[in-house]
């Protein structure tokens, strides 16, 4: 697929690449949890933390933290989606579905923290 033309078309190009790199992430998440698994299971555990320690602390905390941008941004291309959407809507479908989606929002607890 080539790159869109059109305002609506980049961001649905944007989600789907969005869309792979945070699904590459979970898959990059769940290799590196069967990794440390298997250096706690050695007995050369110890071993493995002399000679890269640093590497094994470190790739953690930057997959979080490549997580935590994905995700922020995922919500940002979502709510431009959101607005382009809104504009191409009649006034009283966008009324009705924010009706809905608030009903739907105040069902699901709010998120505290990080």
């Amino acid at each position: 697929m080539g790159v869109p033309r059109t305002a609506g078309g980049a961001t649905v190009f944007i989600q789907e690449e969005l869309s792979n790199a945070r699904r590459q992430c979970e898959a990059l998440k769940r290799a590196m949890v069967k990794a440390l698994d298997l250096i706690h299971a050695s007995k050369k555990s110890d071993h493995f933390y002399e000679v890269a320690g640093d590497v094994i602390y470190a790739a953690p905390q930057a997959l979080m933290e490549l997580e935590r941008s994905l995700n922020a941004t995922a919500l940002a291309v979502d709510k431009l989606d959101y607005e382009e959407l809104r504009q191409v809507l009649r006034p009283d479908k966008v009324d009705e579905l924010e009706r809905v989606l608030e009903d739907v929002r105040i069902r699901i607890p709010r998120r505290t923290g990080d």
